[in-house]
């Protein structure tokens, strides 16, 4: 398995590096899109039996948002996460889980081959089409698209402060904590400290 997992992992490099991508930490790649945002393709492997299976997912890093949240949610991963992604099978015509199989080593270049045509034909418009701040900010409320539902409003309002929208956060804030008054209270107490943290670090920033 080593030997798929390592040929893969070299033709991968060498298709998304020729594509423009730029290679990060474990199985990750991203492409800047300028303003701040970065699309980003992780590629999640399934190595416990032969033979390798990749499952390519495609998302859009909002760099600020992602940065501030690393920095006061302690129980996120560390690295180059991505909060909007999206297995790109359900990005294609058929709507579907899709995994790329490795089942010798000389599969690896066409796999990877494969790999770039998806992200170019179906992960990079994604991409594009959510690297805009209304766009993105509709994202962080679709459970589709999160990974931690529950964790979604953090998001959504660490990005309103982000962009200076103050009045539209508060109107946010108050909505949220209605929610989870009702549904949790556990959480509730993380996002009030959540939100005091935000106030306390925005409140000699511009609101508009």
């Amino acid at each position: 398995m080593r030997d798929l997992i390592a040929a893969f992992s070299a033709a991968a490099r060498d298709q998304m590096k020729a594509a423009g991508w730029r290679k990060r930490a474990g199985d990750i790649f991203t492409y800047d899109l300028g303003n701040g945002y970065l699309a980003w393709l992780g590629l999640n492997t399934s190595t416990k039996r032969h033979p390798l299976w990749v499952n390519p997912v495609m998302g859009v890093r909002c760099d600020p948002l992602e940065r501030l949240l690393d920095e006061w949610l302690v129980d996120r991963s560390r690295g180059i996460g991505c909060t909007v992604r999206r297995s790109i099978g359900y990005l294609t015509p058929a709507n579907s889980f899709l995994e790329l199989e490795v089942e010798t080593v000389e599969d690896a270049t066409p796999a990877a081959e494969r790999l770039r045509t998806l992200v170019e034909a179906y992960g990079m418009p994604f991409a594009r089409d959510l690297a805009d701040d209304e766009r993105f900010e509709i994202a962080l409320r679709d459970f589709r698209l999160v990974a931690n539902v529950s964790y979604s409003p953090f998001h959504h309002v660490a990005f309103l402060f982000l962009r200076g929208r103050r009045e539209e956060a508060q109107q946010v804030i108050e909505r949220d904590l209605a929610e989870y008054e009702t549904n949790d209270g556990a959480l509730e107490y993380l996002y009030r400290a959540f939100v005091q943290q935000l106030v306390t670090r925005f409140e000699d920033s511009p609101s508009r």
